[in-house]
């Protein structure tokens, strides 16, 4: 008679959530760049303010991931490491590289904003020299993952593709969270004509962020694919990640993360004209917080149940 054996081995969790900050925080740098230079070339510099916000959040937010990642290395000099060896078969090195070229790079453009009408040629100049560097260290945040082939959960196209939409719209959710504090802030979320304004800016901005929101889904469920009708390795580690993490994932993750903003801006967007502006500034409140913690929560949940231990399978 056939009999399984299975066998639990101990197996650490190496990467944990500082990992998984920095490639939220990293992530939503990239997006930010993108959109502070998209978005002033689409409109031709009319929308200066929110663009200013994005500008500056960008090295910002990958400084403040590159310090989670450091404190996790135990030895965080190590990382100047990167610029006396030369390895570009390893990811890494490239991702320290170019997250370095691309901190000191959108600092520069960041201070070209200081005052926005003066060195417009200069500023658009170097938005674009920028944007294959900012594309490398998001395609990075995505792809350093996927190379660990131990790994079923990560080890496919989908997680890259997934990854670098969650930059698109974690960068995006934070960047209007962060402008709507700054108009607080100076107090023009109470006067009309700034708030018609504002949300005149984010018009299209909005329905990109809708659009990003559905192809995440899709990208989501063509992984999810992948792994439940893969082979027996990558079945084992959605099983496992699913049991241990499924309900963040899922429900916080995807759920209050994807879901109910897509639902919620929808909403907004068809109420539009009947909406009041009070009504539409805190729909966009409400749901680039829920796009926030939803988008780290995935980049937590992907990262730890990426290393659930797998049941090895024996037969006697």
């Amino acid at each position: 008679m056939e009999t399984s054996i299975f066998y639990e081995l101990g197996h650490p969790i190496i990467w944990d959530w500082r990992v998984a900050t920095d490639l939220f925080f990293g992530g939503m740098g990239v997006g930010a760049f993108l959109f502070a230079v998209l978005v002033d070339w689409r409109f031709e510099g009319k929308y200066k303010r929110i663009c200013q916000t994005a500008a500056w959040m960008a090295p910002l937010f990958v400084v403040i991931g590159l310090l989670f990642l450091m404190a996790k290395m135990g030895r965080p000099m190590a990382l100047f490491l990167t610029f006396t060896t030369f390895v570009p078969t390893s990811p890494l090195w490239w991702g320290g590289i170019f997250q370095t070229l691309f901190i000191l790079g959108t600092i520069y453009y960041a201070l070209q904003w200081q005052h926005p009408d003066e060195g417009v040629q200069l500023r658009t100049r170097l938005g674009w020299a920028l944007i294959p560097v900012a594309m490398i260290v998001g395609t990075y945040h995505g792809f350093v993952l996927s190379i660990f082939k131990a790994h079923p959960l990560w080890n496919t196209g989908p997680t890259v593709v997934a990854a670098i939409l969650s930059f698109i719209t974690t960068g995006i959710a934070a960047i209007m969270l962060i402008h709507l504090i700054r108009m607080k802030l100076a107090g023009r979320l109470s006067k009309t004509e700034w708030v018609q304004e504002f949300l005149g800016e984010i018009h299209e901005v909005r329905i990109l962020l809708g659009g990003a929101l559905l192809a995440q889904i899709f990208t989501l469920f063509v992984w999810w694919v992948s792994l439940n009708f893969g082979h027996l390795s990558a079945q084992q580690a959605l099983a496992a990640a699913t049991a241990t993490y499924g309900p963040s994932f899922w429900l916080v993750g995807i759920g209050v993360g994807v879901v109910i903003p897509l639902l919620l801006g929808g909403y907004t967007i068809w109420r539009e004209k009947g909406a009041s502006l009070k009504l539409e500034v805190n729909m966009i409140w409400l749901t680039s917080a829920l796009i926030l913690v939803g988008g780290f929560v995935f980049r937590l949940t992907m990262v730890l149940g990426g290393q659930v231990e797998l049941p090895i399978r024996t037969l006697s």
